[in-house]
């Protein structure tokens, strides 16, 4: 489950005792989940299709094991905080290369794909702000990128105000969530879910 927006306009971190056995961030949600919260409005409708279609194109490719965390101020009540919408959606994919690929053979599909391998393009095509991170890496590295991007996607740009973020697995049903995204209308809510 998403929880509400807290008072600063971001997802709250942790809920309930922190300690304990909170429910904390990243938040793990299923792809119908997240296009039901988040595309409440045109701009975010966009980014979203651009997302699925990236999810897409991983996949189709064999990224097939993994998951991606979604941050940034598609994740935010930005509407509210500044009075605009996302302009697109941060994302790093922690994943598994695709199977029965070697080192060379993926260098040269990445290199083929570049609209989903070069940061710049992949922006351009499918308003995805992206990184990705070998599973299969040494646990050194592993360990390493994920506290470089856990210590990035919790905090705000900006103020550096702790938040949380979502967790979305690869294998999540994305048919479920294109079916309602091409259902969606944009009457009701203003924002995604502010407190």
């Amino acid at each position: 489950m998403i929880p509400a927006f807290n008072h600063s306009h971001v997802l709250p971190p942790f809920e309930g005792e922190r300690l304990i056995s909170a429910h904390s961030s990243p938040y793990v949600v299923a792809t119908g989940e997240f296009v039901q919260r988040f595309a409440i409005n045109a701009a975010r409708h966009a980014i979203i299709d651009g997302f699925m279609r990236y999810r897409g194109e991983l996949r189709r490719l064999g990224f097939v094991r993994g998951f991606q965390w979604l941050d940034g101020s598609f994740v935010e009540d930005v509407e509210s905080r500044e009075g605009r919408a996302p302009r697109d959606i941060d994302i790093v994919t922690f994943a598994h290369p695709p199977a029965g690929m070697s080192t060379e053979q993926i260098r040269d599909m990445m290199q083929s794909h570049a609209d989903l391998f070069d940061h710049a393009l992949c922006k351009a095509a499918f308003r995805c702000d992206t990184a990705i991170v070998n599973l299969a890496t040494s646990p050194e590295w592993l360990v390493t990128q994920t506290r470089y991007w856990y210590g990035l996607y919790s905090h705000r740009r900006g103020d550096a105000l702790w938040k949380g973020m979502l967790q979305l697995p690869l294998d999540s049903n994305d048919l479920e969530g294109l079916q309602m995204l091409t259902e969606l209308n944009f009457e009701g809510e203003s924002n995604a879910g502010s407190t």
